[in-house]
């Protein structure tokens, strides 16, 4: 038995080093492609590397799912939601007060809020019925996914003016170059190719290698905590959101400090802020469309509830000052280590 717990406890450890060094490689690789093939930077920001830090959530999320380690799937979500936006978040504006852009509050933490209001009504089945369950079932799954798609459609809406915008200035700068200033960039652009070639196939190697390292991670850590949580007699709540849910937001935690090390606070934001939506609007969508997702009537609600009030905390000092100085830093990493407080206490 012990042996056993010892075992899984490695194993467990093992999954998650598989899923941080395996995104790491599979975002950097992609980054280094998008770099060579010279895809604009925001768009490639908020499509690829989005998604792809949020890749260990959603092969954890689904394979928990599959396994029928419902706890697990919501958990992770909500647990990792919950350290993005006050611990990371936090410690961010204790270091450096952040200034937000307009349309970063408009679009991004207004549409972070609909989303974990979203997630608290499709979990309120037993309010009004005499159901002992609350679901996230097919249907809802679909919902989720459609306000995934609009949010999506409406920020790469927004960037391709600005896409549009460069071009036209590319344009007039080859206006003004001569024919053998021209000729001149084509042979570079020739000798450059042939290296870039080399590049993008060494690249797309290591890409593959990366996801394999998560299917590989993402696998382990749920076999591992659900073997746990019944041995050690834990929920699988609780070892979704002390362990795993910290676990799976270190890409966040390095995309952030690489970030703020270059003097860009409103990429690290941007990530934070990225993540959460694509957490619950597209990983617990596909989630519950590949298996509905079923949770006890208590189960995470008040953490929900918990992450709403997080959400319009943010939203609401943002809206005003769009700043969050150093005193709300404090504030939401205390926040932080009173909720893992409670976790423990309700084990």
């Amino acid at each position: 038995m012990i042996f056993d717990i010892i075992f899984n406890i490695i194993f467990l450890a093992i999954g998650l080093i598989f899923l941080i060094k395996g995104s790491d490689m599979f975002v950097d690789s992609g980054s280094s492609i998008a770099r060579i093939l010279k895809i604009n930077e925001i768009l490639f920001g908020l499509t690829f590397v989005s998604i792809s830090t949020s890749l260990p959530e959603l092969l954890i999320s689904i394979n928990a799912s599959l396994a029928g380690a419902h706890g697990i799937t919501i958990g992770n979500i909500v647990g990792s939601n919950i350290f993005n936006m006050c611990a990371i978040l936090g410690i961010i504006c204790i270091i450096k007060p952040v200034k937000f852009l307009r349309e970063t509050v408009k679009k991004d933490i207004y549409m972070g809020l609909v989303a974990a209001i979203i997630l608290l009504i499709v979990l309120l089945d037993v309010f009004g019925t005499n159901l002992t369950e609350n679901v996230i079932s097919r249907t809802d799954g679909i919902i989720m996914l459609i306000f995934f798609i609009i949010f999506m459609y409406y920020s790469l809406y927004n960037i391709t003016e600005d896409i549009h915008a460069n071009k036209l200035k590319k344009q007039a700068a080859l206006l003004n170059k001569s024919k053998e200033e021209i000729e001149e960039e084509k042979i570079k652009a020739k000798k450059i190719r042939r290296k870039d070639i080399l590049i993008i196939t060494k690249r797309s190697f290591l890409m593959i290698l990366g996801l394999a390292l998560i299917f590989i991670g993402a696998d382990f850590t749920v076999d591992s905590a659900k073997y746990l949580a019944t041995a050690l007699h834990f929920s699988e709540e609780f070892i979704a959101i002390l362990v795993i849910a910290i676990g799976t937001s270190l890409p966040e935690i390095s995309t952030s400090i690489a970030a703020i090390k270059k003097g860009k606070s409103g990429i690290a934001i941007g990530n934070l802020i990225g993540s959460n939506i694509f957490n619950i609007l597209l990983i617990l969508s596909i989630s519950s469309i590949i298996q509905p997702i079923i949770l006890l009537q208590s189960d995470l609600l008040i953490d929900i509830g918990l992450f709403i009030a997080i959400m319009l905390i943010i939203a609401l000092c943002t809206s005003m000052k769009f700043e969050l100085n150093r005193k709300e830093g404090f504030l939401l990493l205390s926040i932080y280590i009173g909720y893992l407080v409670y976790v423990i206490s309700r084990m």
